[in-house]
């Protein structure tokens, strides 16, 4: 990567970050909830089940499990072998969820 496209990139990184207060947080819920999608579909792969858990008290949490400032709890996930499987859900069609160029 040209030196001149490296220095434009972190220049846009370091103004985002300084101008807009709620950026590194908002990038840090994104990133977290990313990675805990990817984490869940690993453990499915694997043959276990998971479970998204948010409405828990992240400042209980905190202290707790003696959690650094710089960290912020975005959501627990349980893993390991459901006791009965689950109950079966509808889903809805590609067509009544994806919007396809346009609003």
């Amino acid at each position: 990567m040209p030196e001149e496209v490296v220095t434009s990139l972190i220049d846009q990184i370091e103004s985002a970050y300084a101008n807009v207060p709620t950026v590194p947080r908002d990038e840090a819920i994104r990133n977290a909830s990313l990675a805990a999608m990817q984490l869940m579909l690993a453990a499915k792969a694997k043959g276990l089940d998971s479970c998204p858990m948010g409405g828990y008290d992240a400042d209980q949490f905190v202290e707790a499990f003696s959690v650094p400032e710089r960290y912020i709890p975005v959501i627990l996930i349980a893993i390991g072998k459901a006791a009965v499987p689950a109950r079966p859900s509808e889903r809805f069609s590609i067509d009544e969820t994806v919007i396809w160029n346009s609003f």
